[in-house]
């Protein structure tokens, strides 16, 4: 049987788009200051977002933030693989909780997936990135390490496309947040493991649910949740299927640019609404990012135009992106999230 298309089960409107645009300002923001922010009832966004996360088109989710935890690596990783081979590598790829972002490439001639190694004290690599090139099917491995990644507007923006929430709107949101208390350097720890794996399932869990999940009080669930998050070792985000919101033309861009203008480039990448990621990298290319267009049509504009206005921008490697397996956490089947990999 194949893979059911999000075009052919899902309908998203402007009010859905703006309600994703609020998760991705504020991904844990209550549903009633969402909907005050909309100007719709709260038991509205609630339909609206229950029924969009059951379709398969969104997962809020809550993740411990790799650049905070000591001997964390993150890489980029670009596979060649044998004729035919790509599917099955990608799958096991997908299913591994030190991978993500994998996508078949230039044709399903090529993955692409981002890897996360860990320092082993014993000197002993087991990770990923030692059992790859051993692998029958891998005809190539490249990898890069992640040095930094840069956050601009676009960050913010992308999965909202034109239904977006306005300034006014954004402000009012983000202003009315509570403030953080300050909870000092908190770090993950092995006994946060049932509260990450509920986190992973869903990052809107209710402080009740968490604590079904993990057998804390609520209130430990919440002095947890709170010094986690305050300290940036926990970070909320979502995956959404940009295929059912529109984007059906997505690519891998490496960029070739000085390492004197490395930052400075990067900053406005990371403005273009195109570009759902942009970070720099290891390896000849400095920085890569991910497009994410309408058709073809519209990534040749933005190439032409808004690219080719960074004089410098020396080289633009460009290479579509044929299907994605598997978001920051979710895997992906015929363009719909599915169950996450924690």
């Amino acid at each position: 049987m194949s893979p059911r298309t999000g075009s052919e089960t899902v309908a998203i409107d402007k009010l859905d788009r703006q309600i994703l645009h609020g998760l991705q300002l504020s991904p844990r923001v209550p549903f009633a200051r969402l909907a005050a922010v909309l100007g719709v009832s709260e038991q509205t966004v609630a339909r609206r977002y229950q029924r969009m996360r059951t379709q398969g088109v969104v997962r809020v989710f809550g993740t411990a933030d790799p650049s905070r935890a000591p001997g964390v690596t993150t890489w980029l990783v670009r596979i060649g693989c044998r004729p035919g081979t790509a599917a099955g590598l990608a799958d096991a790829l997908a299913r591994r909780t030190d991978a993500g972002w994998v996508t078949i490439d230039a044709g399903g001639a090529q993955l692409t997936c981002s890897v996360r190694t860990s320092d082993d004290r014993r000197g002993v690599r087991e990770d990923l990135l030692h059992h790859l090139p051993r692998a029958a099917n891998v005809l190539s491995v490249s990898a890069h390490q992640v040095l930094h990644r840069f956050v601009g507007r676009g960050e913010a923006d992308w999965v909202a496309a034109d239904d977006q929430l306005d300034l006014d709107q954004r402000r009012d949101l983000l202003s009315r947040q509570d403030d953080d208390a300050d909870h000092g350097d908190a770090r993950i720890e092995a006994a946060d493991r049932q509260l990450l794996v509920a986190l992973a399932h869903d990052g809107r869990a209710s402080y009740a649910a968490l604590t079904d999940a993990t057998g804390w009080t609520q209130r430990k669930v919440a002095l947890r949740l709170a010094a986690l998050t305050a300290s940036g070792a926990l970070y909320f985000d979502l995956d959404a299927a940009v295929t059912l919101l529109g984007f059906r033309t997505m690519a891998h861009l490496w960029f070739t640019v000085a390492p004197s203008d490395l930052a400075a480039v990067g900053a406005q990448l990371a403005d273009h609404r195109r570009l759902a990621w942009a970070a720099a990298v290891t390896g000849p290319a400095a920085i890569v990012a991910n497009a994410l267009c309408r058709d073809a049509a519209e990534l040749y504009r933005y190439l032409t135009t808004e690219v080719a206005a960074i004089p410098q921008v020396r080289s633009c490697e460009t290479v579509p992106i044929h299907d994605r397996v598997k978001q920051a956490v979710s895997l992906v089947d015929g363009g719909v999230l599915r169950g996450p990999v924690v």
